[in-house]
């Protein structure tokens, strides 16, 4: 079986290579890899081998820092992160002080304090987070490279990009880490580079040139003013204040009432600007990586893998079951309970994703075809707005007959639970149309519809 097995390969090549069938000739497609970045708290055994399992390729921490101003190098190791398991980890330092000059001399320097901080281990590559680039920094990292016998990678924004210098460091490294979506000034720098282009064109000094990109996602959120820790989850916030979308960042919200939010607390009046991630703007930024046609995409870097008790965007377990495959819609089961006349409708949410921060887009209805509904309450829902359905359209109304009512709310968090207030219709032979609607951060949409 075997020796037919051979014979069958060898008279496909043959076949091949007399030009009937070209594609046995072509190169695969180098494939794309996923890394997660961590703090200093490191990754433990099991959610190390969880994250293999579902896909994850390479895990990367920072070490520290890297002056290179004087004649001699200076490293500065921050507590190296413990990380678990069998995943390749990669190395960032933070280089401060690049000036012209640098070559082999100081790469040999440098890797002879880095093996000797790193104890032998050699690391999957070493990441070079270089904000400020000067002339013959190119030759620093080659030279890094080949004493090392580890990739050198730098990190560059769109605009050093549009450099010489950055342009030349990206073509000898062949690679490198672009940060590109989430929060800008959250973890790492850049992100919003040469906004409103689209990405494509932010690339485009590499299009034509040997270089392959790692786009990054920044998943850290961003607040101002700043708060300590990770953050609370946002539903208390839609309860207590209004929601614009007028903001320096992504939301702004602004205290109807005093609250305890985040460790700190807010008196009416006051403002706060967020800026997230959750699963659905991360599916966003994933998908626009994998339109991207040139320059060829290397794979994507995730930073920072966010704290077990993170609540504030994603948290730890949402993204895991995210990577594993679920979401990025919430799990949504809805229920209608009718006493004769009377309906209540009954929400949940059953998973870890959320909905859109939204003053109008994210609802449930209750319509009829023929005669006028009563409501006046809107039970656990934030909000209450009478109108007409017709035609499938809805159009608000301030009058006393109305055929619809909708219960909104500003946002749907993980594990949420929902109840509306009573809905009185026109008879107890009334047939009461259900629908929803929840809008995701992505601009997508869940929706369904039921009769009772």
């Amino acid at each position: 079986m075997r020796n037919v097995l051979v014979a069958a390969v060898v008279a496909a090549l043959c076949f091949a290579c007399n030009g009937a069938d070209q594609s046995y000739l072509e190169v695969p497609p180098t494939p794309r890899r996923a890394a997660v970045w961590v703090d200093e708290n490191g990754l433990d055994a099991a959610t190390s081998e969880r994250m293999r399992a579902a896909g994850v390729d390479e895990i990367v921490v920072r070490i520290g820092g890297l002056n290179l101003a004087g004649q001699a190098p200076v490293l500065r190791f921050t507590p190296t992160a413990h990380v678990e398991g069998g995943i390749p980890v990669g190395i960032v330092l933070e280089v401060e002080g690049a000036r012209p000059g640098l070559g082999e001399t100081a790469a040999e320097a440098v890797w002879r304090a880095l093996d000797n901080e790193l104890r032998g281990k050699t690391p999957a590559e070493i990441i070079l987070d270089t904000p400020r680039l000067s002339e013959g920094f190119d030759q620093f990292a080659e030279s890094l490279t080949e004493v090392s016998g580890v990739s050198v990678v730098p990190l560059l924004s769109f605009e050093q990009l549009q450099e010489e210098d950055g342009l030349r460091l990206a073509s000898v490294a062949r690679t490198v880490v672009i940060p590109a979506f989430g929060s800008d000034g959250a973890d790492l720098r850049g992100i919003g580079d040469l906004d409103p282009l689209p990405l494509s064109e932010k690339l485009e000094p590499l299009v034509g040139v040997d270089v392959r990109v790692r786009l990054a996602v920044v998943l850290s959120p961003r607040t101002d003013p700043a708060i300590e820790g990770p953050g609370d989850d946002l539903d208390p916030l839609t309860e207590v204040a209004t929601v614009s979308t007028a903001s320096i960042l992504d939301r702004t919200f602004t205290f109807d009432r005093a609250l305890t939010w985040s460790g700190r607390s807010w008196k009416p009046g006051d403002t706060l600007a967020l800026r997230w991630v959750d699963a659905a703007k991360l599916q966003a930024a994933l998908k626009e990586i994998h339109r991207l046609a040139m320059p060829e995409v290397a794979g994507w870097d995730l930073v920072s893998l966010p704290p077990e008790e993170r609540s504030l965007g994603l948290g730890r377990d949402t993204l895991l079951r995210y990577l594993e495959g679920e979401g990025p819609e919430p799990s949504i089961e809805i229920r209608a309970e009718r006493d004769g006349r009377n309906l209540r409708v009954f929400l949940a949410n059953t998973g870890p994703f959320v909905t859109a921060v939204t003053n109008h887009g994210n609802w449930v209805q209750v319509s009829v075809e023929d005669g006028w509904i009563q409501a006046r309450d809107s039970g656990s829902f934030d909000g209450l707005r009478l109108g007409n359905s017709v035609n499938g359209e809805w159009r608000e109304s301030d009058l006393d007959r109305f055929n619809a009512v909708r219960f909104t709310e500003v946002y749907l968090g993980p594990g949420e639970h929902l109840d509306s207030g009573s809905v009185r219709l026109p008879s107890t032979r009334t047939r009461a149309l259900i629908g929803w609607h929840l809008t995701l951060s992505d601009g997508s949409s869940v929706s369904g519809r039921l009769v009772r």
